[in-house]
């Protein structure tokens, strides 16, 4: 009986907090939840859009690399495809235009999901030599750039062996 007439003492201030006060605290921890999960929102749509994307650019190169490597020379034109990389299925055209010179083709791959060909994901261009070895005024020596920038088969050229 003597904490409820502690209450009631005028002058003497009750240890707790007011209606108002919990209320306010609880609606900034409600409006902090919020912004947290708009946040999280977003992250997690720009990461599902920038893994798409990533995949797409992946089948416009191996596209651009499948017709380099297959030895064809193909005309100029278009031709649209579907193919299946990384769960999903995607949504190719792969162009090929003429160039001013005749041993030389462009080579443009665009890439879309296969729900919406509309929405160009990646795009990929290259180009497509019809002979290597004697396309054009190109050294031989220059085709391979990445083998520090000389032909393993010239490096016997020249020698008795």
């Amino acid at each position: 009986m003597s904490s409820e007439f502690a209450r009631h003492v005028p002058g003497r201030r009750n240890r707790g907090f007011t209606l108002i006060e919990v209320l306010v605290a609880m609606s900034i921890v409600v409006v902090s939840f919020v912004a947290i999960y708009g946040v999280v929102l977003q992250m997690v749509g720009a990461t599902t859009l920038m893994q798409e994307k990533t995949m797409a650019s992946w089948v416009a190169f191996d596209r651009v690399t499948e017709l380099r490597v297959s030895g064809d020379y193909p005309g100029e034109g278009s031709e649209d495809g579907f193919i299946e990389m990384g769960g999903s299925t995607w949504s190719y055209t792969r162009e090929v235009r003429n160039t001013a010179s005749e041993d030389l083709r462009q080579i443009i791959v665009k890439v879309s999901p296969e729900d919406e060909p509309d929405n160009i994901l990646a795009m990929a261009s290259g180009a497509l030599v019809r002979n290597q070895r004697t396309a054009g005024n190109i050294p031989t020596g220059q085709l391979n750039p990445g083998f520090g920038g000389t032909n393993p088969a010239d490096e016997n050229e020249g020698t008795d062996e």
